[in-house]
């Protein structure tokens, strides 16, 4: 009885020592697959196979779908999207936003499938054109229709019916700031309002210096200087300056000016104390003295300037030289007549003329400063009186043959090139207009009731 109470003793002290090997076996099997489950999560989250994207710190779903990535030249990966798809992504994370999207010309409103502008109510709109590196933008907050111009780093591009534009296009047009970790696949965007809160929140109850506390100058157009890491701010005081956004206590311009505006075209600003107004840098030097009564930018990258001195206008380029002296009735056209032509900036046209009028007359001078016709000679740039009918708009210029409408004091019409040579044809035509039919433009003009298609005339009389 004895000896077999030892065998199940025994027996169960095997089964015991069976029992554990089996137990540590599948503990070093679970250790061992958590240790692989855990590697492939950290390889996941390292290299993950889906591009997750945030806007203002929220999750949005399905942005990667129409993201267009693509390698160039020098094997980099260039990012493109959609132009119009963006705002429905901006507008799912902010019904505030309220972007809507249009093809064609923002003004006048064209249908045109080259071309398609963003626009958000009460701040601005953005116009994007197929094959261009310059988006036009017009701020909606100033009552003013000149534009600014953007330039990106690629053109703009159709695929699928679609205009799309690179990230660098996307940021400028919407004014956010994206960025896209490739290792992680994760897209990062900042929408301008959500990083001007973010400042905001900062600066809130924070005394500067001795300047007291500091507040962000309410004007969209004025947040923009944020991507280049600076604020215009309003001290306690009411007064202006400008400081940089790492800490919040270097002062790129003091708080003692008037106002304060950013150039974003040429990342300056408009500096204005005692009613006079210069140009400052976004490093803080005076580029311009504060000496003129008005300022404006002349866009087209030119870095010139146009300034009213005493009602009179000139032109200064950005270190404050002299191009044109302030002693002229007007210097640039307005452009509102010629939008079927194309036409933004009506003070540098075909990128080297500069329109200056004097006792109702107008002449050319050329970037340089240097008067290209002979003297104030003409009646008007471009024909606005053109008849009335469907498709006819007025003409101002015709880029493939870098020439300008100009009349004479008989009230007949011709061309000048960027010479200032007006001889290629006579003043004797009655209208020279734009024709677009079927989405085709085409440039007419009119002698004696007979009609002449302008380039075909211009080919047959070289």
């Amino acid at each position: 009885m004895r000896l077999i109470d030892e065998e199940e003793i025994e027996t169960q002290k095997m089964r015991n020592k069976k029992t554990k090997k089996i137990i540590i076996v599948i503990i070093i099997l679970l250790l061992i697959l958590c240790s692989v489950i855990v590697a492939v999560i950290l390889y996941r989250v390292n290299h993950p196979t889906k591009i997750t994207t945030y806007i203002d710190g929220k999750l949005v779903q399905n942005f990667d779908t129409i993201v267009d990535f693509q390698t160039d030249e020098n094997g980099q990966i260039q990012i493109y999207i959609p132009i119009r798809d963006f705002a429905s992504y901006l507008n799912s994370v902010n019904q505030d936003f309220n972007y809507q999207t249009f093809k064609g010309d923002y003004n006048p409103k064209t249908e045109e499938d080259d071309k398609c502008y963003i626009i958000r109510e009460g701040y601005e709109v953005a116009i994007f054109t197929k094959e261009s590196k310059v988006i036009y933008k017009l701020n909606l907050q100033n009552n003013t229709n000149t534009y600014d111009e953007c330039y990106i780093d690629r053109d703009i591009f159709e695929s699928n019916g679609k205009l799309y534009a690179s990230s660098q296009g996307i940021e400028k047009g919407y004014n956010v700031k994206f960025s896209y970790d490739e290792k992680k696949k994760t897209i990062t965007i900042y929408t301008l309002d959500y990083i001007i809160q973010t400042h905001q929140l900062s600066l809130e109850g924070k005394a500067i210096g001795n300047y007291g506390e500091m507040s962000i100058d309410q004007n969209y157009a004025n947040y923009k200087s944020v991507f280049d890491a600076l604020l215009i701010v309003r001290s306690s005081n009411g007064k202006y300056g400008i400081v940089e956004t790492n800490n919040y206590t270097s002062f790129i311009l003091e708080p003692q000016y008037d106002s304060i505006n950013f150039i974003s075209s040429s990342q300056t600003f408009l500096v204005s104390s005692n009613g006079k107004i210069g140009v400052f840098s976004e490093d803080g030097k005076r580029k311009i003295n504060l000496i003129y009564d008005e300022i404006t930018s002349m866009g087209q990258d030119s870095d010139l300037y146009l300034v009213k001195s005493n009602g009179l206008s000139g032109v200064v380029d950005e270190d404050g030289n002299i191009i044109i002296y302030p002693e002229y009735d007007e210097i640039g056209i307005s452009v509102n007549s010629f939008s079927y032509n194309g036409v933004k900036n009506g003070y540098i046209l075909l990128n080297t003329l500069i329109p200056v009028q004097q006792d109702e007359k107008w002449a050319f001078f050329d970037i340089a400063g240097n008067m290209i016709t002979d003297g104030f000679i003409y009646e008007s740039i471009g024909c606005t009186s053109v008849r009335s009918g469907n498709n006819i708009y007025p003409l101002l210029e015709i880029p493939e043959y870098n020439v300008i409408v100009v009349e004479d004091e008989y009230g007949k019409y011709s061309f000048m090139d960027i010479s200032g040579n007006d001889t290629m044809l006579p003043f004797v035509f009655d209208e020279i207009y734009i024709r677009i039919s079927a989405g085709e433009t085409s440039y007419w003009m009119t002698y004696r009731d007979n009609e002449y298609e302008v380039l075909e005339y211009l080919k047959q009389n070289q």
